[in-house]
């Protein structure tokens, strides 16, 4: 299973969380526990709110703990909110398009777990994003056809109610197709 983190209060330095502390994202992602998968090392990726228009964003596919320039980078930024992801692939391939988080104005997006049998639900899925939306999606994860879809539902104007729809309607077309916990 994946892990993430995010982080809303005081301007900090992004290590601070992502690497200094005994059970910080990185060394989780090094030393995973009580899951199926040791190391999360399917990629990575960072988002953050700074001083500039929208957030800004950092991914990789190489593994978290091995990736200079994102030590670099948490040890120079500075932010009151941000959030940082690290990848166990659930099958989708191991590609920069692939890592969380996911961007849309103003919006970033991370997700930990799996939509099941997503190769059968996925058409049916993907016809459901806003056109607007469609040519916006650069991978093939189930996580950022779920972020358009809460995008398609109204998140820029109602987060909650639109992350429920999105949830709703996954369960639906998931029951739809013979499953019983999509």
């Amino acid at each position: 299973m994946c892990r993430w983190l995010g982080y809303f209060g005081s301007p900090i330095r992004l290590e601070e969380l992502v690497f200094n502390t005994e059970h910080s994202l990185v060394e989780q992602s090094r030393n995973a526990r009580l899951t199926t998968h040791l190391t999360n090392a399917d990629g990575f990726g960072l988002g953050w709110y700074g001083t500039a228009d929208g957030p800004g964003r950092y991914r990789s596919v190489s593994p978290a703990w091995s990736n200079r320039n994102l030590q670099e980078l948490c040890a120079h930024i500075r932010s009151p909110l941000f959030i940082a992801h690290v990848r166990a692939t659930t099958g989708t391939p191991v590609q920069e398009t692939n890592c969380h988080p996911f961007r849309h104005g103003r919006w970033l997006f991370v997700h930990n777990g799996f939509i099941a049998d997503y190769p059968r639900l996925h058409r049916d899925l993907v016809l459901a994003v806003d056109p607007g939306l469609f040519t916006n999606i650069e991978g093939t994860t189930d996580s950022e056809l779920l972020f358009h879809l809460a995008l398609t539902f109204g998140l820029g104007s109602w987060p909650l109610p639109a992350l429920e729809r999105m949830a709703g309607f996954v369960e639906e077309t998931g029951e739809r197709h013979g499953g019983e916990w999509p």
